[in-house]
């Protein structure tokens, strides 16, 4: 290129603020968006939360790309910093619950049990038949030891999800938990009917005492 070619479109991209230079050359929004789905769906999860972080800074702390990057940060296992995302989407859609259904995951695994019901009774209130709050709720009372409250939540789930075998695992050990043996065996024998190898039913049969 000579030199009049390079001094005029160097003007021209001064007058228009760099724009010749950024649709040359750099990715679009969307396209970033894509990357980081695609990213992931191959288990590049470094790479899908760096497309991420490519975005201008507008987009960057909008709402759905806060969600993505607390979703990202907990798949990475990056628990304790998933939750500052989570948070500001929170704050940017406070009538949500999609985030704060999220946001129960990585206090789920720091075990911050107490933040987790919290959040679960939130959802609950906007969403009484939420699905994940639900589940999500009754295994928190149960590792907090409140068995009886963990019973009738799992109960609600398979009241709607009656083939769900993670629920009615879960009904069978807070039953075991609460000295109701035969109704946690027949809870157990309803999930190794459909799922013989699932590893939680197992161990529940065996500590009812009963055979399959």
């Amino acid at each position: 290129m000579n030199a009049k070619r390079w001094i005029l479109l160097m003007v021209t991209v001064t007058a228009l603020g760099g724009s010749v230079v950024r649709v040359a050359s750099a990715e679009s929004d969307a396209d970033l968006f894509q990357k980081s789905y695609d990213s992931e769906a191959v288990g590049k999860l470094p790479e899908a939360l760096a497309a991420l972080d490519k975005l201008p800074a507008e987009r960057r702390d909008a709402y759905v790309a806060q969600l993505r990057k607390g979703w990202l940060l907990y798949k990475l296992g990056r628990s304790a910093d998933a939750i500052e995302p989570y948070n500001k989407a929170i704050a940017l859609e406070p009538g949500g619950v999609e985030a704060r259904v999220g946001v129960m995951l990585p206090l789920m695994a720091l075990r911050r049990w107490a933040d987790t019901e919290t959040t679960a009774r939130e959802v609950l209130k906007r969403d009484p038949g939420n699905y994940l709050a639900t589940i999500r709720f009754a295994f928190t009372v149960y590792s907090l030891g409140r068995f009886g409250e963990a019973e009738a939540a799992y109960k609600r789930v398979i009241e709607l999800y009656p083939s769900d075998v993670d629920a009615r695992a879960g009904l069978g050990w807070s039953q075991v938990k609460l000295g109701k043996l035969a109704d946690a065996a027949k809870e157990f024998r309803t999930v190794l009917a459909i799922s013989p190898r699932n590893a939680l039913a197992q161990d529940g049969m065996k500590a009812t005492g009963a055979s399959h």
